[in-house]
């Protein structure tokens, strides 16, 4: 069986698009949640330790061996495509498929070679054999990148919001039942880890085999009818592309992989010798040392949930102004990129504000809390870091969405500027930092802030400076703003009065419930909502007629 028909070539729109990687997203958060809750209670704090060292690792291995060559591919696609030349779209495939193939086994060898040094630097003894076991998936996850961009090119975002899913299920289900019987067994703890991990390498491959048999039954009777219709470069030509578009975008790409291995790294280290410092042996100082960073897993794991809601415009945004670009239709180009700025603005901006002003509660909420040293939980001393950490969600999503502006305008290069100056600065800051004793871990969140906000900063410079197409900031920015401003205020007073009378977990619930009813009705009323924001919905057309009959929509 094979799926025939123009219509696959052609894809989907942008919005269409992005709202199918948004849900996918939103799926794979929520099976993260439920992954991760249950995963803390169930290995603590200690085991999250290993688990999120080897985890951390990982994802930066990941991001400098995939984040590059999709995009290139999904760039280099979306403009073949949008040409019309389909042979030129399958050989770019092929070329891509195979350098996939060589970087994903190199760097598994890598990776399980120097697992050992990566445990001993981190000062988790024990930790390689997570290491170890994740290792495989990086080959799997090349592989499946490759069918990614190919898809993501043409503007089908299914096959990766449905792998995307198949991942984090094969995390959910063989991760705590690999965990739970570790622990029946009596393992030690980071065998458990181990163990746990080994979830998150089965749903890689279950999702690699999907998207392979996708793309083996996708054909186009388009494709078959122009194959040879147009001239098709070379090997050679599509493969210096290839690599020169890939190298500045995996840079840029990689870049929260980048502080989470900074923070794998120096937290742990630093922490432990200022426990020493204070007069405690190594091995109590590295086992407090070992709970803190485990505990950070959990404010970490929360800051990355918004994002999800930011990507898919970013992800989406790229292959369409590529075509654009290529195409030379700027009107069409700016109006795309002012309406990601403003979606991705839209959900970013409360998203961080709220996060910061209640970070206790919504810790509270959602995680365990367990004794670190004497009356000192986790959660206690974890708040404060999600209190910063929740700031800086506004600074990564337009981190995506500049980005994929510069990467689809052929200025991928300034975005290692900015990416090389932000993580200079996370790790001066999280080396530092970390070590004063008054600051702790929390300076491993500062030094994160302000690597996302320098290089937030770089890359709005280089837009405005090249690009020179911005969109313009009271209606992008101030209004999201000025709407998740508004909102906070009940939040907070109904948390502060309420948390008395009833469960703090009921209040926060109905705290947030409150500030996403006030901020959608203040947002609706200063009119910070576009047509086009609002087509990306389902049912647009009744939302667009009913918000024209009240008078509450930007036109």
């Amino acid at each position: 069986m094979a799926f025939k028909g123009a219509k696959k070539r052609s894809g989907q729109t942008f919005m269409f698009g992005a709202v199918i990687l948004m849900i996918s997203n939103l799926l794979v958060k929520i099976i993260g949640a439920v992954f991760k809750i249950p995963l803390q209670h169930l290995i603590a704090d200690d085991g999250m330790a290993y688990f999120q060292a080897a985890y951390d690792i990982y994802v930066s291995f990941y991001m400098i061996s995939t984040a590059g060559i999709p995009v290139a591919i999904s760039r280099m696609i979306a403009t073949s495509n949008s040409r019309g030349n389909y042979k030129e779209v399958e050989k770019i495939f092929k070329i891509a498929y195979w350098v996939f193939f060589i970087i994903g086994a190199l760097a598994t060898v890598l990776m399980i070679c120097f697992s050992k040094m990566f445990a001993n630097v981190a000062k988790l003894e024990g930790a390689e054999w997570a290491i170890i076991v994740i290792a495989p998936t990086l080959f799997f996850i090349c592989l499946s990148s490759a069918y990614r961009g190919y898809f993501q090119g043409l503007q089908n975002m299914v096959p990766t919001g449905v792998s995307q899913v198949i991942e984090s299920l094969g995390k959910l289900g063989v991760g705590l039942i690999a965990g739970w019987y570790a622990i029946s067994q009596g393992y030690p703890i980071y065998t458990v880890a181990a163990f746990v991990i080994s979830g998150v390498t089965l749903g890689v491959v279950a999702a690699t085999v999907y998207i392979a048999i996708f793309k083996r039954m996708f054909k186009s009777a388009e494709e078959e009818a122009q194959a040879n219709a147009l001239e098709v470069r070379s090997t050679k030509s599509l493969l210096y592309e290839l690599v020169i578009i890939s190298i500045p975008i995996s840079l840029a790409s990689s870049i929260m992989g980048l502080t989470n291995s900074v923070d794998a790294m120096l937290v742990t280290s630093r922490l432990t010798d200022v426990w020493v410092a204070q007069g405690l042996e190594y091995k109590a100082a590295n086992e407090i040392a070992t709970k803190i960073y485990g505990a950070y897993s959990m404010p970490k794991t929360l800051f990355n949930m918004p994002t999800t809601l930011i990507y898919p415009f970013a992800i989406s945004a790229l292959p369409a102004l590529s075509k654009y670009y290529g195409n030379g239709d700027k009107e069409k180009a700016k109006s795309l990129m002012e309406s990601t700025f403003r979606v991705s603005a839209i959900v970013a901006l409360p998203c961080a504000l709220g996060m910061s002003a209640m970070a206790h509660p919504i810790l509270s909420l959602i995680f365990r809390e367990n004794q670190i040293t004497g009356t000192v939980t986790n959660i206690d001393v974890v708040a404060p870091c999600l209190m910063v950490l929740g700031l800086s969600v506004f600074f990564l999503g337009m981190i995506s969405v500049t980005n994929s502006v510069l990467q689809a305008y052929h200025f991928q290069n300034d975005t290692i500027i900015s990416t090389v100056l932000g993580i200079i600065i996370k790790v001066i800051a999280t080396y530092f930092l970390t070590g004063i004793p008054d600051v702790g871990v929390v300076g491993a969140a500062i030094g994160t802030a302000l690597c996302y906000f320098t290089i937030m900063i770089m890359n709005m410079f280089f837009i405005i400076t090249k690009v020179k197409l911005f969109p313009g900031l009271r209606k992008t920015f101030l209004k999201p703003f000025t709407a998740s401003v508004v909102c906070i205020i009940p939040c907070l007073l109904i948390y502060r009065y309420m948390s008395g009378m009833i469960s703090p977990k009921i209040t926060t619930v109905a705290a947030i419930f409150a500030a996403a009813v006030v901020y959608v009705a203040v947002l609706l009323l200063i009119k910070g909502v576009c047509v086009e924001d609002i087509k990306m919905m389902p049912k647009s057309d009744k939302i667009i007629k009913i918000l024209r009959k009240v008078k509450l929509l930007d036109e």
